[in-house]
């Protein structure tokens, strides 16, 4: 081993960047592996939701088929389905709003992956791991990378706020949860035709 090889070491400063960066990366993941459980979770749910109003919508209208000469239970088959297709279509549209979820997700772990390979090069290359400015520069870069509020939010806890990993985990879990909840009251209060 060489002399620079052996002297190739991180210093304290460099150390806690990489740290930080290590931590925002692993809370990004762990927010995004609750998210999505989540997102898979009320698919699941709509999906065979649906699938039993689907069955129920063509049993109706069978016998809609089999009654067809009384108007009176005509008319209320008729409701029926109506009733069921209504129900349908709201499962449906929160299966579409999971989906988006998903998005979501894919986006945060590319930017965890784009994080975790800045931080690798820097790592990688003796003189610009002690370099301040690369350090910055990089922490600038990651801070632009976050597109999303909840990602941001996160930056600005670990980074701004020195709040440990665990703890700034549990805040945005709470943050998150308390958003879903006003966005689904937000969307039982809009009409649908």
């Amino acid at each position: 081993m060489s002399d620079q090889q052996a002297n190739y070491t991180l210093g304290s400063r460099e150390v806690q960047q990489t740290i930080l960066i290590l931590n925002l990366s692993v809370a990004q993941i762990d927010l995004s592996i609750t998210e999505g459980d989540n997102s898979v979770n009320t698919l699941i749910d709509s999906f065979t939701f649906m699938s039993k109003h689907i069955e129920g919508i063509q049993a109706a209208s069978q016998q809609i088929v089999d009654m067809s000469t009384e108007s009176d239970e005509i008319q209320a088959h008729n409701n029926l389905l109506l009733s069921e297709a209504c129900e349908l279509s709201a499962k449906m549209q929160q299966a579409v709003i999971a989906f988006q979820f998903y998005d979501k997700l894919s986006q945060r772990l590319g930017h965890v992956s784009h994080g975790l390979s800045g931080l690798a090069e820097i790592v990688s290359h003796e003189m610009r791991v002690k370099n301040a400015e690369e350090w910055e520069e990089f922490k600038a870069n990651v801070r632009k990378g976050t597109t999303m509020r909840e990602e941001e939010e996160l930056f600005e806890l670990i980074f701004d706020q020195h709040v440990p990993t665990n703890e700034a985990i549990e805040i945005m879990k709470g943050r998150m949860l308390k958003r879903m909840h006003e966005q689904s009251e937000e969307e039982e209060d809009i009409e649908f035709f």
